[in-house]
């Protein structure tokens, strides 16, 4: 008699069948490596980008006493130390100056901001910021004196009272 012949391999050995998930990668495993690739070039790059005020902010601290004295500057809330901090006041007055562009993300703005040790004149611990703003079209400098030993700060200009009153009285 005839012996059926099956589809085994000769040493004995049944052979793997593959799944479908398997199958299904292996064609299309190209297409997903290069969507991935897409993925990082296009997106991450914009992810981890500096944003617009960190590209137009030059920052002319040298020593940790001017580095106090700006942040000192920077998160002050008024007298009760509740609501909006001065810097975020300051970049929302300037948003709200320009408000169908985007100001600081224009090639021509320049934050500049500095702080000066005025010992000499005034007294120990008293310095002097300034946050210069500079557009296109605008110039803008908020000066203010700052007692890094108390955190008290002084408005110096009309530009620095302005943004303090803001603080100050419209949380």
């Amino acid at each position: 008699m005839v012996k059926e012949r099956k589809n085994e391999p000769e040493d004995g050995k049944k052979q793997e069948k593959e799944s479908d998930l398997k199958k299904f990668l292996k064609k299309r495993s190209f297409i997903y490596l290069m969507c991935a690739v897409a993925f990082v070039v296009i997106v991450v790059p914009d992810m981890i980008a500096p944003s617009d005020l960190e590209k137009s902010l030059v920052e002319n601290l040298e020593t940790d006493e001017q580095n106090i004295a700006w942040n000192i500057v920077k998160s002050y809330q008024g007298p009760d130390n509740s609501g909006y901090n001065l810097y975020d006041t300051i970049i929302l007055q300037i948003e709200n100056a320009y408000p169908n562009e985007n100001i600081l993300g224009h090639r021509d703005t320049i934050i500049e901001i500095s702080a000066l040790n005025m010992e000499e004149k005034v007294g120990n611990g008293i310095y002097q910021v300034n946050f210069s703003f500079e557009t296109y079209d605008d110039n803008r400098d908020y000066v203010w004196q700052v007692n890094i030993q108390t955190n008290e700060i002084f408005p110096i200009n009309d530009g620095a009272k302005k943004m303090t009153n803001i603080v100050e009285f419209y949380d």
